[in-house]
């Protein structure tokens, strides 16, 4: 996945995409996130976090232990957790690519 790739999702709200992108964000898989910078990552995630606000889909049992959510937290849920925790989620996933990122193209 690209960072295009997410911004498309939203565009046309592919509920399927921004779900897998904000699992793949939040569960430390960041990496597998094409990007030329990692500020582009905390971007996406804020993005996101607006995007899945009112999403009432089940997230997967990973992605609500990493925001700290009892299993069967909502999207919804996780998007509120992720924006008021986007100091801690940013700094993670700039360490997390601090060695360079996966360049794009």
């Amino acid at each position: 996945m690209n960072v295009r790739d997410i911004a498309a999702a939203i565009a046309a709200d592919d509920r399927p995409a921004m779900r897998s992108a904000f699992c793949n964000l939040t569960e430390g898989r960041g990496r597998d996130i094409k990007a030329s910078a990692p500020g582009f990552l905390v971007v996406a995630l804020n993005r996101l976090t607006v995007a899945l606000a009112d999403d009432a889909a089940e997230m997967p049992p990973g992605a609500c232990e990493a925001l700290g959510l009892p299993a069967s937290s909502s999207y919804a849920d996780g998007a509120a957790r992720a924006k008021r925790e986007s100091a801690r989620l940013a700094g993670h996933l700039m360490a997390q690519r601090g060695n360079g990122c996966r360049p794009v193209g």
